[in-house]
């Protein structure tokens, strides 16, 4: 599987993505962190991670 494209490092277990172009971007879309504290954006793969988890 290939690598997302960005991670962001983020505080709290629900996020909100809008592929951060703009009017090149695509819908605003709310996502819960999952038991794992990742996950990844279904329209751009950004992948979120919650702060202080192994490796980020």
């Amino acid at each position: 599987m290939p690598e997302p494209p960005e991670v962001e490092v983020v505080t709290t277990t629900r996020v909100a993505c809008d592929g951060g172009e703009g009017a090149l971007g695509h819908p605003r879309v709310w996502l819960s962190l999952g038991a794992n504290g990742e996950v990844e954006c279904p329209y751009c793969d950004k992948k979120f991670v919650l702060e202080g988890k192994a490796g980020h």
